[in-house]
């Protein structure tokens, strides 16, 4: 690869970006967490307000669980934000603050695998220490002309080492963001702008003609859907919500919802609850889309009539706009179908 080539590229080409403008690793950190599975358009607002919010370690170990996941809402795959919490708190008990600077230490943070961890030492600190995402397996599958279902870990590997043995060649810091911005901006999933790439000339997939061909990727499995029965739930002017412990939606609050055939059924869990509630009017439908799934959720308004459901919490209106919730149904009452 004409390494040299590829870096001189980036440092004229790149997109002005707020991360770009620091080594500090801690900030690198916050970049890289924010825009896991999140378009760049997208997570940059939340990366100006986070930094803002906790300009440092310290200030993010001393964050309130659910202070953090409210400044988050909407973004979705809210389990790495309880995973950073977790990593801020450790840098603050074991290196008192000062974020880690050996590829080692970073990796054993909670919520940093490989990528995440190469991406803060090959950037941050100028260490050469491959961080391969999609867009450098799109990069370096087209370019070297590399078969294999990317999906496969055995493959990943493969370019892994491959990416590791090129950055050793390499700026480090240079090197690592380029092959990035390549690929987000070049290199595209559809349409790539092969006329504008600085390594056309040596590139396998252009030069026969066989850029869809690369990387070669099984077929994804079509979306699991999961269908709710979803309460608008009050007593009084209270709602009642509960906030989700484990797996996706980590941290963040929900109405009650249910995986039962009907609302009857619903009515009779809560009967043998001592609680009764009443149903008012007639069910809504709404969808929201996550990346492996869709939840199908009927939407009831209802009320308890009588008893407690001791397991939720009952907050005001007020108090549930202030709260963290899931998009999917903090969006409810708005009908709009909404993806994370």
């Amino acid at each position: 690869m004409e390494i040299k080539k590829l870096e001189s590229w980036y440092l004229i080409n790149q997109r002005i970006l707020p991360f770009r403008a620091t080594k500090k690793p801690y900030h690198i950190w916050v970049s890289e967490i924010l825009l896991q599975q999140t378009q760049v358009d997208t997570g940059l607002p939340y990366y100006e307000r986070f930094i803002k919010k906790y300009p440092t370690v310290k200030d993010l170990a001393k964050a309130p669980e659910d202070e953090l996941h409210k400044m988050v809402e909407g973004i979705g795959y809210y389990r790495r934000f309880a995973n950073m919490l977790l990593a801020a708190r450790q840098i603050v008990d074991l290196y008192d603050g000062v974020f880690p600077s050996t590829y080692e230490q970073v990796l054993k943070l909670p919520g940093i695998g490989k990528y995440t961890a190469g991406a803060i030492m090959s950037i941050a600190f100028n260490q050469p220490y491959s961080a391969l995402d999609g867009n450098v397996i799109r990069v370096l599958s087209r370019y070297l002309g590399v078969h294999g279902d990317m999906k496969e870990e055995k493959n990943r590997k493969k370019l892994d080492a491959i990416n590791q043995t090129l950055i050793e060649k390499a700026t480090p810091e240079v090197y690592t963001q380029a092959m990035m911005e390549l690929g987000a901006t070049v290199c595209k999933v559809q349409n790539p702008l092969c006329v504008n790439c600085p390594l056309d000339k040596t590139c396998f997939a252009f030069k026969n003609n066989q850029i869809e061909q690369f990387p070669e990727m099984s077929k994804a499995k079509a979306k699991k859907e999961v269908h709710f029965i979803t309460l608008i739930l009050k007593d009084g002017e209270r709602y009642y919500v509960r906030k989700k412990e484990a797996n996706l939606l980590k941290g963040m609050y929900l109405y009650p919802q249910f995986e039962l055939e009907s609302i009857e059924d619903v009515i009779e869990y809560f009967k043998g609850l001592g609680v009764r509630i009443m149903v008012d009017g007639k069910p809504k439908s709404y969808k929201h889309v996550f990346t492996h799934l869709t939840w199908c959720m009927s939407v009831y308004h209802a009320r308890v009539t009588s008893g407690e459901i001791k397991e939720y919490q009952l907050l005001d209106a007020e108090e549930l706009q202030n709260i963290p919730m899931a998009t999917a149904h903090r969006k409810i009452d708005t009908g709009m179908e909404e993806h994370s």
